[in-house]
């Protein structure tokens, strides 16, 4: 039994609004791609901050919310597609930064998936007879402003940055963890990312010429992908947890596109006001934007205890994850 006890935040300073990315691109094509995905503003990286230090500064604040002191993790996983090295991995620097020093600490990168896979991982740790874990310290960070292009209109204008993580412990009742379902596809995997700078492209002149550092949109997806994906993925997971739909006191989607949201909910019969979304205010943050939001909903007590909660994530590569929880 696994459950969470703290959540938190964090934000760059540096904002970004959509009048900035009007007066860089142009009025007309911008308003009606942010009228589609809702997206109000985002905040960016400053030069020397990069997704460790998001990671911190919203760890931070979850353990403070729980009562937790650094030294009493066992387990910290971070989640992010935008490390702050290749190697070592962001959760060496993040450990040292809180003083975790009992935690077993490792990086989880499936793109934007991340988050609610290391979610179900950390669930499943908590869950399991090896009595070492007792509480752990799950964070999705992202710091994609770093990764961007500032001429590619097709991918500048959507990304944000920020930090989310959530506290949660063993042996506490009721259990948050009630059921998941993971699944990928990895035909995407040439869709979109950051081709640069890995074994297949080593950083080199060349490679910067070409671009590859930067994060790019080389094919579209399927239009209605995570509409057709999300419902069964949420099913599967809901009928695994014994729960029905009209169960869920709340979902919160990546936050990627609000209409896709939207139309879920609609295909649900259900009101936008079980669906919390950030976008509007912070732009979409990947890995960071579920925990985000988890943890703005249970501060505007949108989440009280004892709610039925769905996490429903999907990133590049393709990768998909769902976890459905009792607050």
């Amino acid at each position: 039994m696994a459950k969470i006890i703290g959540t938190g935040m964090h934000l760059p300073e540096k904002l970004v609004t959509n009048e900035e990315m009007y007066a860089r691109f142009g009025r007309d094509p911008l308003e009606k791609v942010f009228s589609r995905i809702g997206h109000g503003a985002r905040y960016h990286s400053a030069g020397s901050e990069h997704a460790g230090d998001h990671a911190v500064k919203a760890a931070r604040r979850a353990l403070e919310a729980a009562q937790v002191k650094p030294e009493e993790v066992s387990l910290l996983i971070v989640s992010t597609d935008t490390p702050a090295f290749l190697s070592p991995a962001t959760a060496a620097f993040v450990q040292h930064e809180l003083g975790a020093k009992n935690a077993a600490a490792f990086d989880v990168n499936c793109a934007c998936a991340g988050f609610v896979t290391a979610m179900d991982i950390a669930g499943k740790y908590l869950s399991s007879p090896d009595a070492q874990y007792q509480t752990a310290l799950v964070v999705g960070t992202y710091a994609m402003s770093k990764f961007l292009d500032p001429k590619d209109m097709n991918a500048f204008p959507l990304f944000g940055d920020g930090g989310g993580a959530v506290v949660l412990k063993r042996g506490e009742t009721p259990s948050s963890y009630l059921a998941s379902t993971l699944l990928a596809d990895g035909q995407y995997w040439d869709y979109m990312g950051i081709y640069g700078g890995g074994s297949a492209a080593p950083a080199s002149a060349e490679v910067l010429a070409d671009g590859k550092q930067c994060v790019r949109l080389l094919k579209k997806f399927p239009p209605t992908l995570n509409f057709d994906l999300w419902p069964p993925l949420i099913e599967k997971t809901l009928e695994k947890a014994k729960l029905r739909v009209q169960d869920v006191d709340m979902f919160i989607f990546t936050q990627i596109r609000k209409t896709t949201i939207v139309d879920v909910m609609e295909k649900y019969g259900l009101p936008m006001e079980k669906a919390h979304t950030i976008m509007e205010k912070w732009g979409y943050t990947g890995s960071a934007c579920i925990p985000m939001a988890l943890h703005d909903a249970v501060e505007q007590k949108k989440i009280r205890r004892g709610d039925k909660v769905v996490l429903c994530a999907s990133g590049g590569g393709f990768a998909m994850a769902c976890i459905a929880l009792e607050y």
